[in-house]
């Protein structure tokens, strides 16, 4: 790499964003899968990005969009 960019992503900012377990997004689909990225520095790890699939469509979705019909919850038992 280059040292432009080494140091741009050694200062790369993110920004994260909570969402409510009770919130109807597909995040919190049991049918969305969300895809990850390998870390970066020396910290062996992946890191969650801010797309998924559908896994009854197929379709790649974000993870804020609003869901489709077929939304369904994880059953949280006691």
């Amino acid at each position: 790499m280059t040292a432009k960019v080494e140091n741009y992503c050694a200062h790369k900012r993110t920004r994260q964003v909570s969402i409510e377990t009770s919130e109807r997004a597909c995040v919190n689909c049991i049918w969305f899968e969300q895809h990850y990225r390998p870390n970066r520095g020396n910290v062996w790890g992946f890191v969650p990005i801010s797309k998924g699939t559908c896994l009854l469509t197929g379709k790649t979705r974000g993870v804020l969009r609003q869901p489709c019909k077929r939304f369904e919850r994880e059953e949280i038992r006691p």
